[in-house]
């Protein structure tokens, strides 16, 4: 599988955000309690700014303005969006960049942003209408992602972990021979994941954008093929609230 085109593909979720907000700003966003459709819009123009800011100054620390009212809130988006995409342009390939976590890969933000937005895209689907699917190499990037960055970062909660197995097994088509399988093992002193076709104690089949959802909590697993112990998957869904 190919390596996600992270600044087209976060483009195209910027502006399908922007589009599905138009005339729906007051709307309550379901997967994000307390949001409306407008407080979604201004997040994703200040995290832009902030993953931008990292890039140009190396620090977190810059001051990020606030978002503007719903009249001049669209251009202040893809204004922010300009502003990340060509702080990415302007990095060196083979160097590292600066983030919360330490130095990292020069496509760290740009993957990072291009995951969050996508997200974020489908939130605002889901208060305005039905969602679309996010792209399938992001989405399984997006999988890759959360347990390289998100997890050792942010952690499981209250998770019981007693060596317990999940294994996700995303079923688009051509997506090479263990690129869209995980075998996730919930070990006592770390969470340790492998691409691998292999049984676990509870096994989730369904497409790389809904596995990712599904580990975002931004769905639940009705739509998706759950076998096994189905109580270890809620669990987790319970504890691991990224």
């Amino acid at each position: 599988m190919t390596r996600p085109d992270y600044p087209a593909l976060l483009r195209a979720d910027t502006d399908r955000l922007l589009h599905v907000a138009d005339g729906h700003f007051d709307r309550p966003v379901p997967t994000c309690p307390g949001w409306t459709v407008e407080r979604l819009v201004g997040h994703v123009g200040r995290v832009h700014r902030r993953a931008a800011a990292w890039l140009t100054t190396g620090g977190g620390a810059a001051e990020i303005e606030r978002p503007p009212g719903s009249g001049s809130l669209v251009d202040w988006v893809r204004r922010g969006l300009d502003e990340l995409l060509a702080a990415q342009a302007a990095v060196d390939p083979a160097q590292t960049v600066e983030t919360w976590d330490g130095p990292r890969h020069s496509a760290f933000w740009v993957r990072r942003m291009a995951v969050e937005t996508a997200l974020h895209r489908v939130d605002g689907e889901l208060a305005a209408g039905a969602p679309t699917p996010i792209d399938t190499a992001l989405a399984v990037d997006g999988v890759d992602e959360l347990f390289e960055v998100s997890i050792p970062h942010r952690g499981t909660g209250r998770l019981h972990r007693g060596g317990e197995t999940i294994h996700l097994h995303a079923t688009d088509p051509d997506l090479g021979e263990g690129a869209g399988e995980w075998l996730i093992v919930l070990g006592a002193d770390a969470v340790t994941v492998e691409h691998a076709h292999a049984k676990g104690d509870v096994a989730v089949r369904g497409s790389a954008s809904d596995l990712l959802l599904l580990l975002w909590n931004r769905v639940d697993s009705a739509g998706l093929g759950v076998f096994g112990d189905r109580t270890i998957l809620e669990r987790w869904r319970s504890a691991v609230t990224v």
